[in-house]
């Protein structure tokens, strides 16, 4: 009788966990800029035009062969913010063969509005990426999209509303003349020579007046100080960025001005010189640091000479640029 009994059970048990497995669910998650029509499969919009609509597109499929499939938690976490965390109600039946759809859009005004986007998935890079998290009885599946922005100053075009007759339109992007970066300048003695030949640079964390100086800000490790110390985060975001504003002066004062570097330029300096949060350096430093890349693949001017690269000597002449009470 009690075997009888025990059996009884445990089929009870064996059936409640069939009824249980038996929902399976698939998502699928796009996003469209509005006016740009469907883009490219398998490429991530690109936002460049300003006020841009972004238009999130959801599907949720239940693929289970035989049973309906109920949703017990449907989320979004990063759009949580903009009122857009829960796009389906739960929990939440779906039947067999069947699909739900939900849609949501988010207009971002200016390039800061998407760049602040971007940072909110906790990268430091142009790209968000928006999850959406399905969870069953026993189950849970994950679908994602990613959006890229565009740079400012280099290729975000502000479009003006037809009923604003005081808003100015951007210029179209222009093509970023030669650069060099880092990598180039540590090892191009000459070429850095010429560059300081124009004065010295204040850097905010160092004055750098020699060759010798400006080698050491090139070779230095940006987490180490003169001591072999451990530089705190927002000290060691400070000397990158001085790093990369040392490069972008000699970019300018050799190969030509540009004004989209240069307004990154001035903000670079300006941050150096002052107070700074730890979210401004690192979106400098990426800004300046690209800028710097920018014109890897263009000939430098006709009848420039950068000299050739000596690293062994370079490195071994540099001097450190940090000044007594700097970080």
């Amino acid at each position: 009788m009690q075997r009888g009994w025990k059996a009884a059970a445990m089929a009870v048990v064996l059936a409640g966990a069939g009824a249980a497995s038996a929902h399976e669910f698939t998502c699928d998650k796009r996003v469209q800029v509005k006016g740009e029509g469907q883009g490219t499969p398998g490429v991530a919009p690109r936002v460049t035009k300003f006020p841009a609509t972004l238009r999130f597109h959801y599907k949720l499929r239940n693929v289970h062969p035989k049973g309906e499939s109920v949703a017990d938690l449907v989320e979004d976490p990063l759009l949580a913010r903009y009122g857009f965390g829960t796009p389906f109600p739960t929990p939440m039946a779906v039947g067999v063969g069947d699909s739900r759809d939900a849609t949501f859009e988010l207009k971002l005004d200016t390039p800061e509005a998407c760049q602040a986007l971007a940072a909110s998935d906790g990268r430091v890079d142009d790209s968000f990426d928006s999850a959406l998290r399905v969870k069953w009885a026993l189950g849970e599946t994950q679908c994602a999209a990613r959006v890229t922005c565009c740079e400012p100053f280099v290729d975000c075009e502000l479009t003006c509303p037809p009923d604003d007759p005081g808003c100015v339109e951007t210029p179209s992007p222009v093509a970023p003349g030669p650069s060099r970066n880092a990598g180039f300048f540590k090892v191009h003695e000459q070429a850095l020579q010429q560059c300081l030949a124009g004065g010295g640079l204040d850097l905010g964390v160092a004055r750098v007046e020699s060759l010798e100086q400006a080698l050491g800000l090139l070779w230095a490790s940006p987490g180490l100080d003169r001591n072999g110390g451990v530089r705190t985060e927002t000290d060691a975001r400070r000397f990158e960025l001085a790093r990369e504003a040392l490069v972008s002066t000699c970019n300018e004062r050799l190969f030509g001005a540009s004004e989209k570097r240069g307004r990154a330029l001035d903000e670079a300096l300006r941050t150096l010189r002052g107070a700074s949060e730890e979210g401004a350096l690192e979106r400098l430093v990426r800004e300046l640091g690209r800028h710097n890349d920018a014109g890897l693949g263009k000939p430098l001017p006709g009848g420039f000479d950068a000299g050739r690269a000596t690293p062994a000597h370079a490195a071994g002449i540099a001097t450190d640029p940090l000044e007594p009470g700097r970080p």
